[in-house]
């Protein structure tokens, strides 16, 4: 039982360790970006008020800003092709066909879609990481497989051709599925932990850091959506809130750490962007002492929110600026901060006093 055990954990020390691989070479545009909607947050009309929504900048930078995330699945395949030794340019190809313009038009007015016979999953798969690293994994063995069956003279014909049309079956047809079948478990988990109470709350903000890294975040924003519909979420948005600035916290900690750049600007873009990736991906779930601190952390606040009723009546930024969602009836602000300064001072000291002697 124990040898099982330790292969256990030894596989899934692995693939955390080809994730992180995977991931880290793209944190550049998700750092830069984080902080450009970081930027347009204090300049637009929350804070600062220079730039107006409706501005042709605050527009351009918007979107330029958006398609960072959105077409993350171009972005890690190109990289995961350095991790498990395929090719560069077909694993870019991977990526994008998740997101031709095409196939998300079909999606988006319900078309069902099929290939050799195989339902294809309608999905979204923007602003997804984990789909496009596992279909690159699998295409490093297919790519293997085939160079052993081609004979050399036809190869390069033959073989760019066969990679497509063997990858486009297993993107759509089982990683696809997969996702929504997690995605619909995940919103059914959603909606019992709302019945839980207090507790649900607490379990709630705990468990998010997990959801970003299985790549569930389609279903979580499909569960608010659904929330929403009453004018009311009593979990799950303000949850997301909280993570992203408990996020924050435990990423400023071990930046008093380490002195590094990069760990301040994921802090910053965390928890005034309310963009988790970079701090998440690139800094805490490579220590389990950070990620447990989160987790502890996000526990407390989510069981006060709850205690104290705490429900958001609009959608916004997850960041710090998103408190203003709780402003409503049954509902109270001063409560929804103090929830917050729980979770990032638990977060932030048993991160900080766990990592007396950090080097990154």
């Amino acid at each position: 039982m124990n040898k099982v055990l330790i292969n256990i954990k030894t596989i899934i020390q692995k693939a955390l360790s080809s994730m992180i691989d995977c991931i880290v070479p793209t944190l550049p545009i998700m750092i830069g970006v984080g902080m450009l909607k970081v930027a347009l947050i204090i300049a637009g009309p929350s804070v600062l008020n220079i730039l107006s929504e409706t501005s042709d900048t605050f527009i351009v930078l918007s979107f330029v800003a958006d398609a960072g995330y959105y077409f993350m699945p171009i972005y890690t395949a190109f990289s995961a092709a350095g991790v498990f030794k395929t090719d560069r340019f077909l694993s870019a190809l991977a990526g994008a066909m998740l997101l031709s313009p095409e196939f998300v038009r079909l999606v988006q007015e319900g078309k069902k879609l099929s290939i050799f016979s195989l339902p294809i999953a309608s999905t979204n798969y923007g602003n997804q990481v984990i789909s496009s690293i596992i279909m690159i994994w699998i295409m490093s063995y297919v790519q293997k497989f085939l160079h052993k069956i081609l004979k050399e003279n036809i190869r390069p014909v033959l073989f760019p051709m066969l990679v497509i049309v063997i990858m486009v079956p297993i993107a759509f047809c089982l990683i696809g599925p997969l996702g929504v079948f997690l995605g619909d478990q995940l919103v059914k988990l959603i909606l019992k932990l709302k019945d839980l109470g207090p507790l649900g709350n607490a379990i709630m903000c705990a468990i998010i850091p997990f959801i970003t890294i299985g790549g569930l975040g389609g279903a979580n924003l499909s569960a608010m959506l659904l929330l929403a519909s009453s004018g009311v979420d009593p979990i799950l948005f303000f949850s997301n809130v909280l993570y992203n600035n408990i996020l924050g916290a435990v990423t400023l900690a071990l930046y008093l750490k380490d002195k590094d750049p990069q760990t301040l600007a994921s802090a910053i873009t965390a928890a005034i962007g309310g963009t988790s990736e970079p701090a998440l991906f690139g800094i805490v779930m490579k220590d389990s002492k950070a990620l447990a601190s989160l987790c502890i952390g996000g526990f407390l606040a989510g069981l006060y929110s709850g205690i104290m009723k705490v429900k958001s009546f609009a959608m916004a930024s997850f960041g710090t600026f998103g408190i203003i969602t709780t402003i409503g009836p049954g509902s109270s602000i001063l409560h929804a901060a103090i929830a917050m300064i729980i979770g990032c001072i638990a977060g932030f000291l048993m991160t900080y006093f766990t990592h007396p002697d950090v080097k990154r």
